[in-house]
């Protein structure tokens, strides 16, 4: 080999160690990540960095970057938030740059020493700034780890320290520092309305250690693609429930849930203005808004029961294998519609045409299904089973035709609508009949709650004792003391030395009248063995004007009255009904008989005898029974097509069968008065 040949060679060596050296060179820089400046801009104020600073912020830089899995966890958040986040501090005249503080954690406690704070806390809230803007923070939620509320107190302690410290800088410092530190570094003096900001000293460590990460989650997020793209969705509907059941309505990851509601601490949701908060992927948005719906009304007591009634059935014999589940709703062919569901699958399901299967259910080809509900694969009826159904709130009267499987047209028919209107809650629908032109619309008041329809039921007992009293003598019945048997009544009436209200007498020759009943009412046989009558003595009763029997209608204490007293004073006939006068007592033995909701008291020559009321209960509940029907309640049937079948009021119902719900099992036997 010639010279000139070994020094080409040398030359192509030297170029291949150059050229690789160079590429390591390139690849070490580019791992060993890019410098930090010397100047930082947060909001209006220039952060200026000494060269301790400089490398303790690279440094703290190289320790985020290093950790790739939770870089990428703090972006997955910082991308799922930014969308709530940026409209508020918009809102609010906060700097934007305040949006990296939203799960950032780091809090300086000392000149020397930085800690984390608490797991899953929000904007670097402890509990001294969470109780200067209320948020609550308690045994069962803590609304700094609700993102939502933490985000709105936030805010409040910015514009509040922006106005302290009249300076953003100040108030990033004052939000991630010990307000000692702000106080032995005389951070308000200093910095008070500076636009550059000299940070030369490891005191500010704080802000040193944000200003890493702020560099980098900048330099990471615009190249930064999630896997699945999420919102975030405040369930409306959350009180009262479990988080599992919550998932289990909205069919979503339940671990999913708690990682991002760890602001509640108790089994349910309590009452609060905090909403569950439900991390949805962007593709499943409509869906979980269709699920949410659905779970509106779960745990409502009922209001109209038995319709629609269903009964799940195996495939039609002329569907093959084609998917879905059939029920018989209200006697009619119907299909369910699953996820994904339009017109055109539900037709193809059941093996008839869409245009067929949107006449069965007075729908639109375009019209959106509602996923779990079942649709009419066979026209649905001319008429409902029951006559009338009382509208709920937010009912429509499409709605109605498919509960009951009425077809729509007849429904406006019946209820003379020139067309689909919006219903107001209580308004009485017809279902198998023409309203008629001189018959009113009608509304009932459905209560919402059991405690509501017992205050109904509390002011129609009230009003019934009320109608109970009218019924009784106008002139009020004051209590009278016993009085004494040597005084003479009529003496006492002409000397006015007894109050009006007096108490009424029997008349016995009114009495007499009805001798056949009141033989029933006293049996002699019953009586106690010392206070027994002799029976062979026992005549048919004659009865006079002078020997009368005094009657306590409605007074709590006994009126004793002289049997030589000749005012006789007849009551009316609605006050006689509990006159009960034996027939076979000689009326010179008889002294007193005081009718009581007790045991009565029978005086006769100076003795008591008890009187067996056993037969006089049994008449009065005779009587009571053939006051009123008895009605079984059957499939289908509710409190309102009861009352409105035998002509009576739903109240009256409660009142007669002492009713604790508006549910009637089916087979329940209840008590209606005739008329």
């Amino acid at each position: 080999m010639d010279l000139r040949a070994f020094l080409h060679s040398l030359l192509l060596v030297f170029l291949f160690i150059c050229l690789e050296r160079t590429d390591v060179l390139g690849f070490n820089h580019k791992k060993d990540y890019p410098l930090v400046p010397y100047e930082i801009k947060f909001a209006d104020v220039t952060f200026q960095l000494t060269d301790v600073t400089r490398y303790l912020v690279q440094t703290e830089l190289k320790n985020i970057q290093t950790n790739k899995g939770n870089l990428h966890l703090q972006l997955d958040k910082f991308n799922l938030f930014l969308p709530i986040v940026e409209p508020i501090l918009r809102e609010k005249s906060v700097p934007d740059d305040f949006k990296f503080l939203m799960i950032y954690n780091k809090y300086q406690s000392s000149v020397e020493t930085s800690i984390s704070l608490e797991n899953d806390v929000y904007w670097c809230l402890d509990r001294e700034k969470a109780d200067d803007v209320d948020l609550i923070v308690n045994d069962q939620f803590d609304e700094r780890k609700h993102f939502i509320s933490a985000t709105n107190g936030a805010v409040i302690c910015f514009k509040r320290n922006q106005v302290l410290y009249r300076n953003w800088a100040s108030t990033l410092f004052s939000h991630i520092a010990d307000k000692k530190i702000l106080n032995l570094l005389e951070i308000n003096k200093k910095w008070a309305e500076n636009p550059y900001i000299l940070l030369d000293s490891p005191a500010y460590s704080a802000i040193l250690q944000f200003l890493a990460y702020k560099i980098a989650i900048e330099r990471e997020f615009p190249s930064y693609k999630p896997s699945i793209q999420k919102i975030v969705y405040e369930y409306p509907y959350s009180k009262g429930k479990t988080l599992n059941k919550i998932a289990l309505d909205l069919k979503v990851d339940p671990e999913t849930l708690f990682e991002y509601n760890k602001w509640l601490n108790s089994s349910s949701v309590p009452e609060s203005d905090c909403k569950v908060l439900v991390i949805v992927p962007t593709e499943r948005y409509s869906e979980i808004r269709t699920f949410a719906e659905l779970s509106r009304k779960i745990g409502l007591p009922a209001k109209d029961l038995g319709f629609p009634i269903l009964k799940k059935i195996e495939k039609f014999a002329k569907v093959k294998s084609k998917g879905g589940v059939f029920y018989l709703i209200n006697d009619r062919e119907g299909l369910k519609a699953d996820m994904c569901d339009s017109p055109v699958t539900m037709a193809y399901k059941a093996g008839i045409s869409i245009e067929r299967f949107v006449e069965f259910n007075d729908m639109k080809e375009t019209d959106l299904l509602t996923i779990g509900q079942v649709y009419y694969i066979q026209q649905k009826l001319g008429k409902a089973s029951v006559p009338f159904h009382v509208v709920r709130e937010g009912e429509t009267l499409w709605d109605i035709s498919q509960m009951y499987g009425v077809r729509l047209s007849n429904l406006l028919d019946f209820n003379r609508f020139d067309s689909v209107q919006r219903l107001q809650r209580g308004r009485v629908i017809w279902l198998q009949a023409t309203r008629p032109k001189n018959k009113p619309i009608e509304y009932i008041e459905m209560p919402e709650e059991l405690a509501e329809v017992e205050n109904i039921m509390v002011a129609v007992r009230t009003k019934n004792v009320e109608k109970t009293y009218l019924k009784q003598d106008t002139i009020k019945t004051a209590e009278v003391k016993s009085l004494p048997k040597d005084i003479d009544l009529s003496a006492l009436q002409s000397s006015q030395e007894i109050e009006k209200e007096q108490p009424k007498l029997v008349n016995l020759n009114d009495v007499a009248t009805t001798k056949k009943e009141l033989l029933n009412e006293v049996n002699l046989t019953t009586l106690p063995p010392n206070q027994e009558i002799d029976k062979g003595n026992q005549q048919p009763l004659e009865l006079k004007d002078k020997e009368v029997v005094s009657m306590k209608i409605d007074l709590p204490k006994e009126i004793q009255l002289n049997n030589s007293s000749p005012l006789v004073q007849a009551i009316k006939e609605e006050q006689s009904d509990n006159t009960s006068v034996p027939k076979s007592i000689d009326s010179q033995q008889v002294s007193k008989i005081d009718v009581k909701d007790e045991p009565q008291i029978i005086t006769i020559n100076g003795q008591n005898s008890t009187k067996n009321k056993v037969n006089a209960e049994e008449a009065g509940e005779r009587e009571e029974n053939n006051n009123f029907l008895e009605h079984t309640v059957k499939k289908g049937e509710t409190l309102f097509r009861i009352a409105v079948y035998f002509d009576v009021v739903v109240a009256e119902l409660w009142a007669w069968n002492n009713l604790t719900s508006t549910i009637v099992k089916e087979g329940t036997v209840l008590k209606i008065k005739r008329l």
